[in-house]
């Protein structure tokens, strides 16, 4: 089976088996969502799951698992970024740390570091 009709399936299937959860506990939210709130929500979906879904797959079909992981450990930064540029939150020292403690994991892995230092 390809990759992308699985990812298909497994959106397509929590979408089905979530939606009736959502209307039997959270009937009232639903019923009071604005028409803005909706669309914020089908693009977030679209977006940050489906897109993101095939961009994965993609990145796993050509280049391989090892640097697919490096892929998933970009996640919090890019996210910690995204919303420092977009929506005007401030960035925090232990934000900053995090960020810091992933780019030398990210050095490491690349072998950037260990072939400066064996040299």
């Amino acid at each position: 089976m390809s990759p992308v009709i699985a990812a298909t399936g497994m959106l397509v299937m929590s979408t089905l088996i979530l939606t009736p959860y959502a209307f039997a506990f959270h009937f009232d939210e639903l019923v009071s969502l604005d028409l803005v709130v909706i669309q914020y929500a089908l693009a977030f979906a679209l977006f940050c799951s489906v897109i993101a879904y095939f961009l994965y797959l993609k990145i796993l079909e050509r280049t391989g698992a090892s640097n697919l992981l490096i892929c998933t450990i970009i996640i919090p930064p890019s996210s910690i970024l995204v919303n420092a540029m977009l929506l005007g939150q401030m960035i925090t020292l232990a934000e900053i740390v995090g960020l810091a403690i992933i780019t030398i994991g990210l050095l490491v892995l690349d072998r950037i570091i260990v072939n400066r230092i064996l040299k």
